[in-house]
């Protein structure tokens, strides 16, 4: 499939075209906010380098999360609107899928790996996998709470801050996931035409006006 994917959860905004075989074209800019006026001169950017229009896209991939509540909310809201419009299926994946794909190829070796993204709190999006599956579901966990884990290699962007809490632990530094990861792990699932559900660790820091 070529495969047009976007990603604008943690940090950086970036976008990509896949051609089947491989990433001919992709953008990435380090960026905490402008994602929603960037996000789109950005896809039209990655289109116009890799010499291709919408009607060369059989599917449309972005990120679900963890990860920034505004950038789940703008990558998703791009892809359903590019993939309304071209009439394209939508690929949702998430980051820690893909960061846990990343790892395991690089690593095929290793048994027990935490995922651990930042949060920009005094927590951490973490996620468990051992032998290359998930142990146990993404959730929210403390430093606290991940220094109880025994044998795990941290990775993620979170894992240099655990390490200065917690301390001797074993971390690999990984750059995270950008779109040319997301639309290579995405060739590999089945698109759907269903709007892709955001994966929230933790309720939107929003509430109703009380009047």
């Amino acid at each position: 499939m070529n495969i047009l994917a976007m990603d604008c959860t943690h940090g950086a905004c970036s976008a990509a075209f896949f051609n089947g075989t491989k990433v001919v074209s992709e953008i990435i800019e380090e960026m905490d906010r402008g994602q929603a006026e960037r996000l789109i001169p950005m896809v039209q950017e990655v289109l116009a380098a890799a010499q291709a229009g919408f009607d060369k896209i059989d599917a449309v991939a972005v990120t679900t999360g963890p990860g920034s509540f505004t950038g789940v909310r703008v990558g998703l809201a791009a892809a359903d609107g590019i993939a309304l419009a071209a009439g394209l299926p939508m690929i949702g994946v998430s980051v820690l899928d893909v960061l846990a794909d990343k790892v395991f190829t690089q690593f095929p070796d290793l048994k027990k790996v935490g995922l651990v993204l930042e949060t920009k709190r005094d927590d951490y999006y973490v996620q468990c996998f051992e032998n290359g599956q998930p142990s146990a579901p993404a959730a929210v966990l403390s430093a606290q709470t991940l220094a109880e884990l025994e044998g795990y290699v941290f990775v993620g962007n979170g894992a240099g801050r655990l390490l200065e809490e917690i301390g001797e632990r074993i971390v690999i530094d990984m750059p995270m996931p950008t779109a040319g990861d997301i639309a290579v792990f995405a060739s590999k699932q089945s698109p759907r035409k269903e709007y892709p559900e955001p994966l929230y660790l933790r309720e939107a820091e929003v509430s109703l006006c009380r009047k």
